[in-house]
């Protein structure tokens, strides 16, 4: 399995987190699936994807199937709060998955994350011509750095010509959130954001796709494994009982709570696999 991280233009990272390329080697006609390994089952790759807030999954010569619905083509997926898994028709596997910052997708491309919530649809399936114009671009792209140009100069021409107020709004609120660790009301969010409650919930479900609430949850869990890599990265043990309660948790077991009904796993669990932690372990794991 191969994993590279690749940073969006300057002018797009207000909007999105990254790129990250995957690679499962092996090919349809050759590929034998080592016993012990849990990428592959019965002849096919299985990668999951973590919660995260919305996300493009980019395909080359292969067929996969996410949240049952097979697709060769572009794929977009709204904000979800539980793992996704994403699994090929075989067991080789390349793409590119953008990771969106809440409400980056709905300020690049105008999509309203409240009905994609949920849901996965494919750039033919959306109808943007020019998402489906970009997918087969990349089909034919020669290597990943020509890839990311492609996509980077895709969205800078959907770059809001005029401030985006909501979504200018929207990221207050999100610092807001960060700086309180999640320990913050819709009323107190509506008020950051100097909107009325009611103006305020539907602004925010059309930007990011779930109710304050539960993104404040799953915002608290994305901080959580941040801490877990930096805490790794620097060389030192990782301390769950100190995230756990840094982050907004009442206690550990409050914390595995949220990990296991978000990730499937339990935080100790997480450590394991990701020993040393990577900088694309908040979006994948296996």
């Amino acid at each position: 399995m191969q994993y590279r991280i690749i940073q969006p233009i300057e002018a797009l990272r207000p909007y999105i987190y990254r790129y990250v390329y995957v690679r499962a080697d092996g090919s349809t006609d050759t590929m034998t699936p080592p016993a012990d390994d849990p990428h592959f089952v019965a002849g096919k790759h299985v990668q999951q994807l973590l919660p995260n807030y919305g996300s493009f999954i980019f395909m080359r010569n292969v067929a996969v199937e996410v949240c049952g619905m097979p697709a060769d083509q572009l794929l977009l997926l709204g904000a979800n709060q539980r793992t996704i898994t994403l699994t090929t028709m075989s067991g080789w596997f390349e793409g590119m998955l953008l990771d969106f910052k809440p409400g980056g997708m709905h300020a690049l491309l105008g999509v309203d994350l409240q009905l994609l919530q949920g849901r996965v649809l494919t750039a033919e399936s959306y109808g943007e011509r020019g998402l489906t114009t970009l997918d087969s671009l990349y089909k034919q792209a020669d290597d990943v750095e020509e890839c990311s140009r492609l996509i980077d100069a895709f969205f800078l021409g959907h770059l809001p010509q005029t401030e985006d107020r909501n979504y200018m709004r929207l990221r207050q609120v999100i610092a807001a959130c960060d700086a309180a660790r999640g320990n913050i009301t819709a009323a107190e969010m509506a008020g950051v954001a100097c909107l009325g409650e009611r103006q305020f919930l539907r602004v925010f479900r059309t930007y990011v796709g779930i109710p304050p609430k539960q993104f404040v949850r799953l915002r608290r869990f994305h901080r959580a494994l941040q801490a877990m890599q930096e805490q790794a990265a620097n060389g030192r043990e990782v301390d769950l009982m100190s995230i756990a309660l840094d982050h907004g948790y009442y206690d550990l077991s409050h914390m595995a709570l949220e990990f296991q009904q978000m990730g499937c796993v339990s935080p100790s669990h997480f450590r394991m696999l990701g020993i040393p932690l990577t900088a694309d372990f908040s979006v994948f794991f296996a």
